[in-house]
C-alpha cells in the first residue's frame, strides 16, 4: 500500500455552499478511485495531502451511486503543477494497480488509508487515518458490500454539519489488502454504520466495480493494463495474474508471462479444458498436461484461468517458490466458497507440494480443478512419495494430457508462415521498450517485420514447437536490425538468442553500478548458467555459489554475484533470477556446465534445493538436444552428468526430487535415471534399517523403480533381485493395511511377473501375473475409474505368460478383454489413455498372431503403428522406442499376409530407430535391436533376399553372442532362434562351410531350461 496515492477531494458548487469532502486513492497517474456519492457535478478538485492550499481541478469520468456501488472515477485535468506518484514510475512494466476480491469464509484484515473528519485539525487541515480492520465475508454479503470491523478507539469529531460522523470525508478511501508484489485494491468505503462500540463501516467491493465494463474502460485508458480481479487471501501462493512486462532483454520477450505474441489457435484444447473445468461429476477432479519445453502449456493455462476468471472464478498459478525445500504453506488460504482452477507449473519438480495440495483441495464441497504443468508424465505423480491413498488415487487416476503442437506439420505451410509473421509483428511492437537493445533499424521495427521473410522452410519438423517458431521469428527481426550477429551454419536458434542476449550481459556488466568491463563474454556466460541452473535463495548462497564459476577470480565472486542479481528479476523467494524461457536457459547450461569437473564443482557443498535444480535443467537440456537430434551435444551431456554423479554423492531430498522428475522410461537418459534410482534406493535402505515404519514404503517403491530402470538397460536379473525385494515388503504392508498398500502390492507383482517371464520362470511369472489381475480386477469393481487403466495393462501382460504356457485361447482372450476396456478408456479421454491403446493393440496382434488370427493381428497392429506414429512426432524421446516394436509386429503381420514390400519396408523403419538407439546407448538397446534385425531378417528372406538376410543375420548372431555371454538365461534362447535360422539361409544359399559351421556352434550352446526365445519375449 502507498502513502503516496492518497489524495483528498473536494467538491465545490453545493446548495450549502459549503465544500463537500472524500478520500480518494490514484490508481492511475492521473485517475482517481473516489465515492460516488459526492454528487455528479463539475466542481471537483484533487489535492494531496501534504501540498497545501494547490488543488488541481479533476472531471468525472464514471460515476454509480446505488444500492449495489457508490464510487466514482476522477481524471485530474491537465496541470504543470501535477506530477505521478513515485510509486507509478514503474507503470509501463507493471500495472499501476492491483485489485481484489476476498474468496475466503474467515474473516481477513484489511487496510483503509483516508481523510475523516475526526483527524480534522484547525492548523493543518484535514490528517490522514491508516485504520486496520477485518472483513467478515458472511456479514454484509446479502446487501453486496463488504462490514468493516476495527475496535481501535475513536476520536471525538470537532462540530460539523447535523449527522456529520467522526469518519465523515473517509468515504472513498481504498480497502486494501496486503500483497507481495503489490496491495491488492479491495474495495472502496461508502459509510460508517455508527456502531455503538468500535468502529464499523460499509465499503463497495472491487468486484462490483470491475463488472462494469464502463469502468474497466476508463481504468484501461489511463493504465494502459486491464484491471484484473485477484484473490486476496492466496496471494501469497499465487503468482500476480497481470503480465510481466519487466523487460530488459530480447529473451525477455519470451517468456510466456510476457505475452509477447498474441494468444490465437488452440481452441479444441481450450475447449476440452474449460469442459473438463465445468463438469459437475466431482466437486475435485486433477488434469495433467504434459509436453516438451516450449510446447505451449504455461501460456495456454494462463489463457484458460483468465477465461474463467472472467466468468467468475477464483484462478491462480501457483509460485514457483512452493517448492519441495520450502517450508509448508499455508494452503488455508486457498480455501472459498467460488469455484476455483489453480494451476501448478513444473509440476514434475515439486512433487511433494503437488501431494500437499491434493490433499488440502480433495475434500472441496465446492467446485475445484488442479491443472498440473509438467514436461513428461513420471513417477512423480505415481508414486506414493508418503502421500496417503486418497492422494495417491487421485493422482494415480489423474488424466494425462500431452498437448499437440500448435500447428502441426499436417497443415498447410501458410498456417506456419502466418504465425511466423504474426509473431514478428508482436515482437516488433515490443522491442522499442527494451532499454539496452540496439540495433534499431532506421524505418524501425514495425516496418522492418512487415518485409520480413522466414529464414528457411517453415516445415521442418523443429517448427512443430511454437517456441521455436517465435524464437526464429525475433532473431531473423534482430538479425535484420543495425546489430546482427554472427552465426554458424544451421546453428541451433537457441544459439542465436543467446549471441543476442549477451550484449544485454555486457551492457549492463560495464555500467558503474557494476564495473566487470574486463571480464571476458564467455565467464558472464558460465556466471548467467550457473544463475539459471543452481539458483541462490540469499545473497550469502550466491556469494558461495559465484565463487564455483569457472574461470572466474574468488575477489570478483561479489560483485558477479550482486551482478546477476540485478539481471534477471528474482522471485520472492530468491536471491538471483533465472534466463528464460527454460529451454534457452538448459541449452547455455548444457553448453557451458557439462563438464564433469565443473559439475563436481557446482554439486560439492550446493543445498539439496541447488543440486536437484542443477540436474534436472541438464537432464532437460538432453532431453532437447535428443528430440532436436542434436545427438552429440546429446550425449555430451549425459556423460558429463554421469562422470560427475560417480564423484559427487547427492543429497537425499536433491536425489528425490530429480528421479521423480524424470519421464517414463524414455530411453535417452535411462542409464542416468539408472543410477539416480539406484543411489536413492540405496539411501532408502539404509534409513529403513533404522526406522522401518517410517521408510519401508518409500524404499519399496524405489526398488519397483529400480526394477524398471535396471530392465530398461538389460540387467533383468538384477531388476527381478529389486522387484522381488518389493513384492515382499509390500505384501506385508498389504496384509496389515490392505486399503493403503493393495494398489502398491498389485503394481509390484506385475512388474516382477514380466520380469520373470523375461528369464523363462514361465510358471512363477504366470503365478504373479495371475495375483496382480486378481487385485486388479477387484479394485476396478469396486471404483472402474480409478483402477481400469491398471487392470488393462496388467491383462494384457497376462496374456503373455498364458500363451507362453500354450494356453493360446485364454491368451487371446484375456488380450482382448484388455483392448476393449483401453478402448473404452481412449474414447472417453483420448489424450489420457490413446497411448495405452497403443500399446495395448500391439500387444493384442502378437496375440491374434499366434492363435493364427492373421488379418484381425494385421488389423490392430496397422491401429497402433497410426498412434505411435502420432505420438513420436510429437515427443519422439518419450514415444519411438514404442513405435519401433509395433513397427516391428506390423512387419510380421504383413508379411503373413503376402506384403512382402511392405513388411520389408516397416521391419527396416523399425531397425532404423533401434539401430540410432542402440548407438547412443547399447546396454539399454542392443536388446530390442537385436529382435528388430530378427524380424528384419525372416521379412527378407521370405521376399526372396536370402543374401540381405543373411546380412542382417549375421549382425545379429554377434549382438546376440554378446547378449547371451552377459545373461544366459534371457538370451541364450534367442541367440539358438538366430543360429537355426542363419544354418537354414546358408543351405538355401549352398554355403556348405558356413552352414556346417553355424549347426556346429548351434550344437555346442548351452541353453538353460525353459529358455524362451524370440517367439515368447513380450
Amino acid at each position: 500500500m502507498e502513502f503516496d496515492r492518497r489524495v483528498q477531494v473536494r467538491r465545490y458548487g453545493s446548495p450549502s455552499g459549503r465544500p463537500g469532502f472524500a478520500s480518494g486513492y490514484l490508481v492511475g497517474p492521473r485517475l482517481v478511485l473516489t465515492t460516488g456519492h459526492l454528487g455528479d457535478v463539475q466542481g471537483v478538485t484533487v489535492s494531496r495531502p501534504d501540498a497545501g492550499d494547490e488543488e488541481h481541478a479533476a472531471v468525472v469520468r464514471w460515476r454509480r451511486h446505488d444500492e449495489r456501488a457508490d464510487a466514482a472515477l476522477l481524471e485530474i485535468a491537465p496541470d504543470r503543477g501535477w506530477s505521478p506518484p513515485a510509486s507509478m514510475a514503474r507503470s509501463q512494466t507493471r500495472p499501476s494497480q492491483r485489485w481484489g476480491r476476498l474468496i475466503g469464509p474467515r474473516p481477513y484484515a484489511v487496510t483503509v488509508m483516508g481523510f475523516p473528519r475526526m483527524q480534522k485539525d484547525p492548523a493543518a487541515g484535514r490528517l490522514d487515518e491508516q485504520l486496520t480492520a477485518e472483513i467478515a465475508p458472511g456479514s454484509g454479503s446479502l446487501a453486496h458490500r463488504y462490514e468493516l470491523y476495527a475496535t481501535a478507539p475513536t476520536l471525538a469529531a470537532p462540530p460539523g454539519p447535523a449527522g456529520a460522523t467522526p469518519w465523515a470525508g473517509m468515504s472513498g478511501a481504498a480497502v486494501l489488502a496486503a500483497a507481495p508484489d503489490g496491495a491488492l485494491l479491495c474495495g472502496v468505503v461508502r459509510r460508517d454504520r455508527e456502531a455503538a462500540g468500535g468502529t464499523r463501516l460499509t465499503a463497495t467491493p472491487a468486484a462490483a466495480l470491475l463488472a462494469d465494463p464502463d469502468f474497466t474502460a476508463v481504468v484501461s485508458e489511463h493504465t494502459g493494463w486491464p484491471p484484473l480481479l485477484e484473490p486476496a487471501e492466496p496471494a501469497p501462493l499465487l503468482a500476480p495474474a497481470a503480465r510481466q512486462l519487466d523487460l530488459r532483454s530480447p529473451a525477455m520477450l519470451l517468456r510466456a508471462e510476457a505475452e509477447a505474441v498474441s494468444f490465437h489457435g488452440r481452441e479444441r484444447e481450450l475447449a476440452e479444458l474449460a469442459e473438463w473445468c465445468l463438469d459437475d461429476s466431482a466437486p475435485f477432479a486433477v488434469q495433467v498436461l504434459t509436453g516438451p519445453g516450449g510446447q505451449g502449456k504455461t501460456r495456454l493455462s494462463r489463457h484458460l484461468a483468465e477465461r474463467l476468471r472472467r466468468q467468475g472464478w477464483v484462478t491462480g498459478h501457483v509460485l514457483g517458490s512452493l517448492h519441495d525445500g520450502a517450508a509448508p504453506p499455508e494452503l488455508s488460504r486457498l480455501d472459498s466458497t467460488l469455484p476455483r482452477l489453480l494451476v501448478v507449473d513444473y509440476a514434475e519438480t515439486r512433487p511433494h507440494t503437488v501431494r500437499r495440495l491434493v490433499d488440502h483441495l480433495r475434500t472441496a464441497r465446492h467446485h475445484t480443478r488442479l491443472l498440473l504443468l509438467a514436461r513428461a508424465d513420471g513417477e512423480w505423480r505415481t508414486d506414493a512419495l508418503g502421500a496417503d491413498a486418497a492422494v495417491r488415487d487421485l493422482l494415480h487416476t489423474a488424466t494425462v494430457t500431452p498437448l499437440p503442437p500448435l500447428i502441426p506439420r499436417s497443415t498447410p505451410p501458410r498456417e506456419r508462415a502466418a504465425d511466423f509473421a504474426r509473431a514478428a509483428a508482436d515482437f516488433a511492437r515490443h522491442l522499442d521498450l527494451l532499454p539496452h537493445l540496439s540495433g534499431r533499424p532506421e524505418q524501425g521495427w514495425p516496418a522492418l517485420a512487415g518485409t520480413l521473410r522466414a529464414p528457411g522452410p517453415l516445415t521442418d519438423p523443429r517448427y512443430d514447437s511454437v517456441l521455436t517458431l517465435q524464437m526464429t521469428a525475433l532473431t531473423a527481426l534482430l538479425q535484420q536490425g543495425t546489430a546482427p550477429v554472427g552465426t554458424a551454419v544451421r546453428e541451433p536458434v537457441e544459439a542465436t538468442v543467446l549471441s543476442h542476449e549477451q550484449h544485454y550481459w555486457e551492457d549492463t556488466a560495464t555500467t558503474p553500478a557494476h564495473r566487470l568491463g574486463g571480464m571476458r563474454t564467455s565467464t558472464l556466460s558460465r556466471a548467467v548458467a550457473v544463475a539459471a541452473a543452481c539458483g541462490a535463495a540469499t545473497a550469502d548462497e550466491a556469494e558461495a555459489t559465484a565463487q564455483k564459476i569457472p574461470g572466474l577470480p574468488p575477489e570478483q565472486a561479489l560483485p558477479v554475484a550482486e551482478w546477476l542479481h540485478s539481471l534477471y528479476p528474482p522471485p520472492a523467494d530468491s536471491y538471483w533470477g533465472s534466463l528464460e524461457p527454460d529451454r534457452v536457459a538448459e541449452y547455455l547450461a548444457s553448453a557451458v556446465l557439462a563438464g564433469p569437473s565443473t559439475l563436481v564443482r557446482l554439486l560439492t557443498g550446493a543445498s539439496p534445493q541447488q543440486q536437484g535444480r542443477l540436474l534436472t535443467v541438464l537432464v532437460r537440456a538432453a532431453l532437447a538436444h535428443y528430440n532436436a537430434q542434436r545427438y552429440e551435444e546429446h550425449e555430451r551431456t549425459l556423460l558429463g552428468l554421469d562422470a560427475a554423479l560417480g564423484q559427487c554423492p547427492l543429497d537425499a531430498g536433491a536425489l528425490r526430487t530429480v528421479t521423480a522428475s524424470l519421464p517414463y522410461r524414455t530411453s535417452p537418459t535411462a542409464g542416468l535415471a539408472l543410477r539416480l534410482t539406484t543411489a536413492l534406493a540405496r539411501t532408502l535402505e539404509k534409513r529403513a534399517a533404522a526406522d522401518t515404519d517410517a521408510y519401508e514404503p518409500e524404499y519399496a517403491t524405489a526398488l519397483s523403480n529400480l526394477g524398471v530402470r535396471l530392465s530398461d538397460v538389460g540387467r533383468t536379473e538384477e531388476a527381478l533381485a529389486a522387484t522381488e525385494r518389493a513384492v515382499e515388503i509390500r505384501t506385508r504392508l498389504a496384509t496389515a493395511d490392505p486399503a493403503a498398500y493393495e494398489r502398491d502390492l498389485a503394481e509390484s507383482l506385475h512388474k516382477h511377473g514380466i520380469l520373470l517371464g523375461a528369464l523363462g520362470r514361465r510358471a512363477e511369472a504366470l503365478t504373479a501375473c495371475e495375483r496382480a489381475v486378481e487385485i486388479r480386477r477387484r479394485l476396478a469393481a469396486a471404483d472402474p475409474s480409478e483402477h481400469d487403466p491398471e487392470l488393462a495393462s496388467s491383462l494384457s501382460m497376462l496374456s503373455f505368460r498364458l500363451s507362453a504356457a500354450d494356453r493360446e485361447g485364454e491368451a487371446v482372450a484375456v488380450a482382448e478383454e484388455a483392448v476393449e476396456i483401453q478402448r473404452r478408456l481412449a474414447a472417453a479421454d483420448p489424450a489420457a489413455h490413446e497411448e495405452g491403446l497403443g500399446r495395448l493393440l500391439n500387444n493384442q496382434a502378437v496375440q491374434l498372431s499366434r492363435a493364427g488370427r492373421a488379418a484381425e493381428a494385421l488389423a490392430a497392429t496397422e491401429r497402433a503403428v497410426e498412434i505411435r506414429t502420432r505420438l513420436a512426432k510429437a515427443d519422439s524421446a518419450v514415444h519411438e522406442r514404442g513405435l519401433a516394436r509395433t513397427l516391428s509386429n506390423f512387419s510380421d503381420g504383413l508379411a503373413a499376409a503376402g506384403r512382402w514390400p511392405e513388411a520389408v519396408r516397416a521391419a527396416e523403419r523399425a531397425v532404423e530407430i533401434r539401430r540410432r538407439l542402440a548407438a547412443a546407448d547399447p546396454a539399454l538397446h542392443e536388446a530390442g535391436l537385436a529382435r528388430m534385425l530378427f524380424n528384419l531378417s525372416g521379412c527378407l528372406r521370405a521376399a526372396g533376399l536370402p543374401e540381405r538376410a543373411l546380412d542382417v543375420l549375421d549382425e545379429v548372431a554377434e549382438v546376440c553372442g554378446r547378449l547371451a555371454g552377459r545373461s544366459p538365461a534371457e538370451f541364450a534362447g534367442r541367440l539358438r532362434d538366430v543360429l537355426e535360422r542363419q544354418a537354414a539361409v546358408l543351405t538355401e544359399l549352398r554355403m556348405s562351410d558356413r552352414a556346417e559351421r553355424a549347426r556346429a556352434r548351434l550344437a555346442a550352446l548351452d541353453v538353460p531350461e525353459g529358455t524362451g526365445g524370440f517367439e515368447n519375449a513380450p
